[in-house]
């Protein structure tokens, strides 16, 4: 019995946020980016389960599994209904008019520490970092966010999701790319090797720099990180946007199997001259993927990453084959925003 005098267990309180009440009226305040995302996506979930949930709308996150505290309960009120949460094995992705994110969870915690999901590690993440976005672009409005700002959700949205895994004494961890609008530039956040491609004009003029630990190991945060906060190493930059630029967002599942002018390419061909619908491009890239992802004599960017090694680094072996792995890919159209 607790201090009380009930049975139930003492609740456990935050130390690191606070979630205030957003009203309609606060977030009309925040509609002053010249642009929006129009998008699509599509995901597999090659580590994953039939019972695993797949897609939640961030309007409602109550969870009615045992893990269901381990995320925020609701959107704040006025929060855009359609912002989703997309989990595809050990990936999560979010996309939105403002903000898309993935969040490509490291597999084979569950295999090393018992309790461990980085699929939920990866969720939550995201999860946070777009309320806190939110909740931040609030407070600052009229102004728009700077890196100082950026850094600092980025580091509170860490704590957040470190203590609420501690509380379930869950181990994980992840790579991370996001961008969200910002007046009229893109604001970029890259931790390992998930990437982000800016199209514009039929080119690739913007993409994130790769960061690993090891030849084959990306950068990543997560429960065993604590000795080091998210802004000291991530990788931050801006960019001014223009209407039509195209944005793709994947995890090393796309980006692994499928090389930077193969992504273009299709891109090009679907969207400008067969005139798809951006959902339907997605579902094409990581069809792609999927495919050279099966194939046992595809030559693919990770094959090269392995080649690339010393001899004694790979055992005097030639990697060839598709890798198989979760896939995620968001692509989105900047288009003007009619709400400002």
């Amino acid at each position: 019995m607790n201090r009380s005098g009930s049975d139930d267990p003492p609740v456990e309180v935050n130390p690191y946020i606070r979630y205030p009440i957003i009203t309609k009226d606060q977030m009309k305040t925040i509609a002053n980016d010249k642009f929006k995302f129009e998008y699509g996506y599509a995901s597999y979930g090659h580590h994953t389960s039939n019972s695993d949930p797949t897609i939640h709308s961030l309007s409602d996150l109550t969870d009615p599994t045992q893990l269901k505290s381990l995320l925020p309960q609701r959107r704040p009120e006025g929060s855009p209904i359609d912002t989703l949460s997309v989990k595809a094995g050990d990936d999560a992705m979010l996309v939105s008019p403002t903000v898309l994110a993935v969040a490509d969870g490291v597999s084979g915690w569950e295999l090393k520490h018992e309790n461990s999901s980085s699929g939920i590690w990866s969720r939550s993440m995201l999860e946070t970092l777009s309320r806190l976005m939110t909740e931040y672009k609030v407070s600052h409005s009229p102004h728009h966010l700077h890196k100082r700002d950026i850094d600092q959700i980025l580091d509170d949205s860490y704590l957040h999701t470190s203590h609420q895994m501690d509380l379930q004494q869950l181990g994980g961890s992840s790579t991370l790319i996001l961008c969200m609008l910002s007046g009229i530039y893109l604001q970029i956040i890259s931790i390992g090797d998930s990437k982000l491609y800016l199209i514009r004009d039929g080119d690739i003029i913007k993409t994130n720099d790769e960061q690993m630990i090891s030849p084959l190991c990306p950068q990543q945060i997560g429960t065993h990180t604590l000795s080091h906060m998210p802004s000291e190493i991530a990788w931050v930059d801006s960019i001014e946007l223009q209407k039509d630029d195209i944005i793709v967002v994947c995890s090393d599942g796309i980006s692994d199997n499928l090389y930077p002018h193969e992504i273009l390419e299709f891109v090009n061909h679907n969207l400008n001259s067969k005139k798809n619908n951006l959902k339907a491009v997605a579902r094409i890239i990581l069809s792609k993927a999927k495919t050279v992802g099966f194939d046992d004599y595809a030559y693919t960017p990770y094959n090269e990453k392995v080649n690339n090694l010393p001899n004694s680094m790979r055992n005097d072996t030639v990697s060839a084959g598709g890798k198989l792995d979760d896939m995620s890919v968001c692509i989105a159209k900047v288009i003007p925003n009619g709400n400002i």
